[in-house]
């Protein structure tokens, strides 16, 4: 993760370090992008875990998981021009639905049909933008955002269920094109480093040792690329 945000940050600086060069471009105006928007988004993302499992009887297995996930959202927000080619945009995202980011499987136990399986849903994310004005009606900008989505926690093997949120942080990067009644495409890249979860009480309970102990740790990360298509009034 640090070498991809890393990257992303090296293409912030490029981006602010054109603001230079960007007042000489003919026609470039951050008024063409002032206003209320909304949009429509389909996406790709790609989702991986990194972590491990501890069973009751402390054995640690570790591993990495991962998939690619189709998914539709919605976005709405607001362009405010703070300059002759610069403006901020602070706006919200929301993805419906839900995907399985974990999926595993003790065969220690009796009944040995995947113990565990993680989801999230209802992903909705709070940013700001700053971006600059190339020319005419185009754009492009750095992104840092706020993402929060439910992680439900389904264990077959006591056939319990637990519910949590999960946070993280989002960096993207991306271009607008728009025309001049207010129809815009929107070209996104990014990615969403979530914090650690943990998850504890995984497993049957032993007759011996009482309540279980197993324990399933995780360092999600999503990385996604997205197009929408918006109008802004």
């Amino acid at each position: 993760m640090k070498t991809l945000r890393n990257t992303i940050c090296t293409y912030s600086v490029v981006l602010l370090a054109s603001l230079g060069l960007t007042t000489t471009v003919s026609k470039a105006g951050s008024s063409d992008f002032a206003g209320i928007f909304a949009a429509v988004s389909a996406s790709v993302n790609g989702g991986s875990v990194d972590g491990s499992y501890t069973d009751n009887d402390g054995e640690r297995s570790r591993g990495s998981v991962g998939g690619f996930i189709p998914v539709g959202s919605f976005e709405a927000g607001v362009n405010v021009p703070i300059g002759s080619v610069l403006f901020i945009t602070a706006g919200g995202h929301t993805t419906p639905g839900a995907a399985t980011l974990a999926y595993g499987e003790d065969n220690n136990t009796q009944n040995g049909n995947g113990n565990l399986r993680i989801k999230v849903s209802d992903a909705h994310t709070w940013y700001i933008a700053p971006s600059v004005s190339l020319w005419d009606n185009s754009a492009i900008y750095v992104k840092y955002g706020k993402t929060a989505a439910n992680m439900t926690t389904h264990d077959k093997t006591v056939a319990g269920t637990s519910d949590e949120k999960i946070i993280g942080d989002t960096y993207a990067v991306g271009t607008i094109t728009q025309s001049n009644s207010g129809l815009f495409v929107k070209t996104e890249a990014g990615a969403t480093q979530y914090q650690q979860f943990i998850i504890t009480g995984i497993g049957p309970d032993d007759a011996t040792k009482g309540a279980s102990t197993g324990k399933a740790e995780g360092n999600p990360l999503l990385a996604y690329g997205r197009v929408s298509i918006g109008f802004k009034f």
